[in-house]
């Protein structure tokens, strides 16, 4: 057995659902996040894996029956993803190369002017899933397996070894039907229905949904704000705040938005974010990524069970409750004045 298989047969021992493999030819001309060299000078191959997240603690999730067991899971997986990327570099080492496990998130371009505000990650898992076949582009831009959707996780080893690149999925078999359901659960439209942007690798394109401002993103799924413009529903986050249009806008409304939100009671697990200097962050969105079964009808039902969970609130111990919309603006607008200030 060759060393290219020997790291896609280890890294399926370890719980992988897939595995491919990604080299610089196969990532010509992508953009610097697919740069192998940024984190091991002379590399050449990328062995890129994925890992299911659990549907039920998900489905618990999204209809804020339960936040807890999706946070932890997504922990875990993120934490085992980069095991199994330190294993395969291990792996890869004893036969003589040189090879580096790549932490599965929360690493940052931190050389960038405002990296605290951009994120750009060292390397991109998801372009090197792409381009290996692990997955393929969701219309959300997230990556996704027939089977499971976008619910994974992804991994990556890097190494100077030259393995055998493997093909990406043509888009005719591609997981996504575009139903674009998933641009219906973000809280703030960060997404076009219509519009797309491209990455090209290789002179293959990649396209999925554009964005409307990255920002956005951050806003919401960093947990400072949930509350959908129609009131009707939000995030786990008990976040109030109403979206700018222009970008110097959102960006003052953003850094408002963290100094409020470090003045919140601590919520019950999370973790610490690099970027907030120490500020712990909870998992209270992604619902774009988790929605997605990979399947119209399990998708649709698990939008359903986000659109009518209601809004979410915090106590004064720090613990969120969800509660049907009319009422969470009643007991919203009913707070004490400094409490209701530190969301909105």
């Amino acid at each position: 057995m060759g060393l290219s298989e020997e790291v896609k047969d280890f890294a399926l021992s370890k719980g992988a659902i897939a595995v491919g493999i990604a080299t610089r030819e196969t990532l010509k001309d992508g953009p610097p996040s697919v740069d192998l060299e940024y984190k091991l000078k002379g590399a050449r191959s990328a062995i890129s894996f994925a890992l299911p997240f659990n549907k039920d603690y998900l489905c618990l999730f999204l209809s804020k029956q339960d936040r807890g067991p999706h946070e932890q899971d997504n922990l875990s997986a993120n934490v085992l993803s980069t095991q199994i990327a330190w294993e395969i570099a291990e792996l890869i080492k004893k036969q003589g190369f040189e090879a580096r496990g790549i932490s599965s998130n929360l690493k940052y371009r931190k050389e960038i002017p405002g990296w605290e505000i951009k994120l750009l990650p060292d390397l991109s898992h998801r372009y090197f899933a792409v381009a290996s076949g692990v997955g393929s582009f969701g219309w959300s831009g997230n990556v996704g397996i027939k089977g499971f959707g976008t619910a994974i996780i992804l991994g990556t080893c890097i190494t100077n070894a030259e393995l055998k690149p493997t093909a990406p999925i043509p888009e005719a078999e591609g997981f996504c039907d575009k139903c674009k359901l998933c641009v219906s659960a973000c809280a703030v439209e960060m997404m076009e229905k219509e519009k797309e942007m491209s990455v090209i690798m290789a002179g293959k394109t990649f396209s999925y949904s554009a964005r409307k401002n990255y920002l956005l993103c951050q806003f919401c799924c960093g947990g400072f704000t949930g509350l959908h413009k129609s009131g009707k529903w939000s995030t786990w986050s008990p976040g109030r705040f109403k979206m700018p249009e222009t970008e110097p806008e959102l960006i003052k409304e953003l850094l408002r938005a963290v100094s409020l939100y470090s003045k919140r009671p601590p919520m019950p697990g999370g973790y610490t974010h690099p970027a907030l200097g120490g500020i712990r962050q909870y998992m209270t969105c992604g619902n774009c990524q988790i929605v997605c079964f990979g399947d119209k009808l399990k998708t649709a039902a698990n939008l359903k069970l986000l659109h009518k969970s209601g809004c979410v609130l915090q106590r004064e111990d720090g613990s969120l409750y969800a509660v049907p919309a009319e009422d969470a603006k009643i007991i919203f607008e009913e707070l004490d004045p400094d409490r209701k200030n530190l969301y909105y």
